[in-house]
């Protein structure tokens, strides 16, 4: 026979345990526990990830700072080498006019005394001189001459002048000489 309950709902028998709703229940607290704990978890971790970020912000602060200074220093350094270079250039061309002094020195006479010495590029000279005679100009381009540092050997121009120096009348001679400076021996 069919089973019929006419008890109102309020008397009716409660049903004592259903293992399908504790299931659900239990299923639905679990996900609410899973989800509180993937949040809080994500949420460290973002945490983390924002104070590494800004680490890593300060840390490449830093060492944009440490490349600007190498790149000045790079730039320093490049500065300082041409000055070296020129500091060096000058330094040979000075060893290279004084090697050329110590000839032009070693070949004029001792009455002879030079006002202008020049050397061009094209290794042609020009002095200009004092002198007291003709005599001592002539033995100053046979001097020249004779030197094989020395070439064509030519004389531009003689000028007499007079003077007095303690109440007595002295005679100058000023002269000019050009030629070829042949640096063959010097260097």
């Amino acid at each position: 026979m069919a089973n019929i309950n006419l008890l109102p709902v309020e008397y009716r028998e409660k049903e004592k345990f259903n293992l399908r709703r504790v299931l659900i229940i239990l299923f639905v607290v679990f996900l609410v526990f899973c989800s509180t704990y993937l949040f809080f978890s994500l949420e460290l971790q973002i945490d983390y990830k924002e104070q590494r970020l800004k680490t890593m912000k300060t840390e490449l602060a830093a060492v944009e700072k440490v490349i600007k200074e190498v790149k000045d220093l790079e730039k320093g350094k490049k500065i300082i080498e041409e000055r070296i270079k020129i500091i060096q250039g000058l330094i040979d061309n000075q060893s290279h006019l004084s090697r050329i002094l110590g000839e032009f020195s070693s070949s004029i006479i001792d009455d002879v005394w030079v006002d202008n010495l020049s050397l061009n590029a094209n290794q042609t000279f020009d002095i200009t001189a004092n002198t007291l005679n003709n005599y001592l100009i002539a033995k100053c381009m046979v001097t020249l001459k004779n030197d094989p540092t020395f070439d064509n050997i030519e004389l531009g121009y003689v000028r007499k002048s007079r003077f007095i120096e303690e109440n007595r009348d002295v005679e100058i001679v000023n002269f000019k000489l050009f030629g070829l400076f042949n640096p063959k021996r010097v260097e």
